[in-house]
C-alpha cells in the first residue's frame, strides 16, 4: 500500500471521528439537558406535593385536592397522589370517591400492602364487608402470620355470618400465638351460638389436654354441659376437677349449681356455702345467689330458708368483713325475725363501711323508729342534712324523731324540707299531719289547722284528726 493512499485513509478516519464525537457530544447535551428538565418538574412536583400535605393536615381539603389532582395532571402515574387523596375523601366521608382513588393507586402499585389495607378498611366502612373479605383473604395469603391481619379477617367473616370462617381464622391464630383463654372463649361462644355444644366443650378438652391440671378449663366445659342442660355430661368434668382440688371455691359454686339442676337442695346449699366461706372467690361471684336466697326468704318465710341464709350471709360477712353486702343482708334478715336490737347493730356495721348508702340509712331509720330509739335518729341529724338534703322519706325520719324528742323547731324545718321533695299524695298526707302536730307545740293554731285539713284532703280520715281541727278552730 502507498503512503500517499495510507496518508488519505488516516484522514478520511479522522474527518469521520471527529463528526461522530461531536453527534456523540451533541446527544450527551441533549440527554443531561432531558434529565436536567426532569429534575426540575420532579422538584416542582414534590412542592406541590409537600404543598397538598400541608394543607391536609390543616383540614384545608379543597386546596389539598386541587394539589395533588395537580401533580397528577403532571405525573398521572404518581400512584402517591391518588392515595392522598382518598385520604381527603375518607375525611369527608366520600366512601366510593375514596374507593375509586384508592383503585387507581393500586392499578399502578399493585402489591402495596397499605394501599390494600387501607381500601378494606373503606370497604368495612360502607357495610361491604364481602368485598373487605376479598382483600383481607389475599393479604392474609401473602402474611400469613399477622396477628393483626388475621383478626381483621376473622372481623369481616363475622360480620358476613360466616361462623365456620371465623373459626378457622382463630385456629391459625393460636397456631401463631398459641393456646389462648380469650380465643378459647370467644369460639366457646360461636359454637354456642349456632347450637354446637359439643365443640363447644372440645375448645377446653385441648386445654385440658395441654394443661390437665389447670381445674378451671374442667369446670368451665362442665358448666358448658350444665348450661346446656346436660348434668350428665357435665359430672364427669365437676369429678375429675375433685380429683385436682377437692376444696377449690370455684368448683364448689359449680356443683351447687349442679346439685340444684338435680334437684338435690342440701347438697346444693352445702357446696354453696363451703363457696362462700372462700376469701379466693371473688364477692361479686357469690352476690346473685346470696340474693336469691334474700328473696326467696321474704317470699316464703320458711325458717329453714332464712336460716339458710343466714349461714350464707354470715359466712360472706366473715369472708369479706369490708363489703356491704354481708352485713346488709344480716340486718334484713334480723328486720324479718323482728330481731330489732340485731338489726340495729347489722345497720350500724354498715354505716361505719359506708355512711352514704341511702337504702341503708332508710331500712335503719325504720328500725329505730320500730324500736322508738329517737335520739339515735337525732344523733345523725348534721349527717342526714349532708348526704340527703332533698331526701323526703329520711328527712321525714328525722322530723319525727325531733317532734318525739320535742325539738319542735327542727322537727319543722325537716318536715318542710321533706315535704318540698316529695309528690306522692299519701306521703304528702303524712306529711302535713306531722306538720300540724308541730304547728301546735309551736302555738301556731291556724298554721296547725291548715295542715291538719290538707292531710284530710289528701286522704287521711280517722275520726281523731277531725278531733284536732274542731278542738283548735
Amino acid at each position: 500500500m502507498n503512503k500517499r493512499f495510507i496518508l488519505f485513509f488516516a484522514f478520511c478516519f479522522l474527518l469521520s471521528f471527529h463528526a461522530f464525537s461531536q453527534k456523540k457530544q451533541k446527544s450527551k447535551q441533549k440527554q443531561s439537558s432531558l434529565q436536567t428538565v426532569a429534575a426540575i418538574n420532579e422538584r416542582a412536583q414534590s412542592i406541590i406535593f409537600a404543598d397538598g400535605l400541608r394543607e391536609f393536615y390543616s383540614q384545608n381539603y379543597s386546596a389539598a385536592i386541587k394539589s395533588f389532582k395537580k401533580v397528577l395532571t403532571e405525573n398521572p402515574k404518581n400512584h402517591a397522589a391518588f392515595y392522598l387523596l382518598h385520604k381527603v375523601a375518607v375525611e369527608q366521608n366520600d366512601f366510593i370517591l375514596a374507593i375509586h382513588y384508592l383503585k387507581e393507586a393500586l392499578k399502578l402499585d399493585k402489591k402495596n400492602e397499605w394501599y390494600q389495607i387501607d381500601l378494606a378498611g373503606v370497604y368495612e366502612k360502607i357495610g361491604d364487608y364481602a368485598s373487605a373479605v376479598k382483600i383481607w383473604e389475599e393479604i392474609c395469603r401473602v402474611k400469613y402470620n399477622n396477628e393483626y391481619y388475621l383478626m381483621s379477617l376473622a372481623n369481616s367473616y363475622l360480620h358476613l355470618n360466616r361462623l365456620h370462617d371465623v373459626i378457622k381464622v382463630y385456629d391459625k391464630l393460636e397456631k401463631i400465638v398459641g393456646k389462648n383463654d380469650d380465643l378459647t372463649e370467644t369460639k366457646k361462644n360461636i359454637w354456642l351460638f349456632i347450637n354446637d355444644v359439643k365443640n363447644a366443650v372440645r375448645e377446653y378438652e385441648k386445654l385440658i389436654e395441654l394443661y390437665p391440671h389447670e381445674i378451671e378449663y374442667y369446670i368451665t366445659a362442665g358448666d358448658i354441659y350444665l348450661s346446656n342442660n346436660m348434668p350428665d355430661k357435665a359430672y364427669p368434668f365437676f369429678q375429675k376437677a375433685m380429683q385436682i382440688e377437692e376444696h377449690s371455691p370455684a368448683l364448689n359454686l359449680a356443683l351447687s349449681h349442679y346439685y340444684e339442676r338435680t334437684n338435690k337442695p342440701t347438697e346444693s346449699f352445702e357446696a354453696l356455702l363451703q363457696a362462700f366461706k372462700s376469701t379466693e372467690l371473688d364477692i361479686e361471684e357469690k352476690i346473685p345467689a346470696l340474693k336469691r336466697y334474700l328473696t326467696n326468704a321474704f317470699r316464703l318465710k320458711k325458717p329453714e330458708v332464712i336460716n339458710n341464709t343466714e349461714r350464707l350471709a354470715h359466712a360472706i360477712a366473715t369472708a369479706h368483713p369490708t363489703d356491704l353486702e354481708g352485713w346488709a343482708t344480716l340486718a334484713k334478715l334480723s328486720t324479718l325475725k323482728e330481731q330489732l336490737q340485731e338489726a340495729k347493730y347489722f345497720y350500724e356495721k354498715c354505716i361505719a363501711l359506708d355512711d352514704s348508702q341511702y337504702t341503708i340509712w332508710e331500712d335503719y331509720f325504720y328500725v329505730l323508729s320500730k324500736l322508738e330509739d329517737y335520739p339515735s335518729i337525732i344523733l345523725n341529724e348534721k349527717l342526714i342534712e349532708e348526704y340527703f338534703l332533698t331526701n323526703p322519706t329520711l328527712q321525714y325520719g328525722l322530723a319525727l324523731a325531733l317532734y318525739k324528742e320535742k325539738h319542735y323547731e327542727n322537727a319543722y324545718k325537716a318536715a318542710k324540707q321533706a315535704l318540698a321533695f316529695t309528690f306522692e299524695n299519701s306521703f304528702v298526707a303524712e306529711l302535713n299531719l306531722l306538720l300540724g302536730d308541730i304547728s301546735i307545740e309551736l302555738g301556731k293554731k291556724e298554721d296547725a289547722v291548715k295542715y291538719w285539713k290538707t292531710a284530710q284532703r289528701r286522704g287521711i280520715n280517722h275520726p281523731e284528726i277531725q278531733n284536732k281541727i274542731d278542738t283548735n278552730q
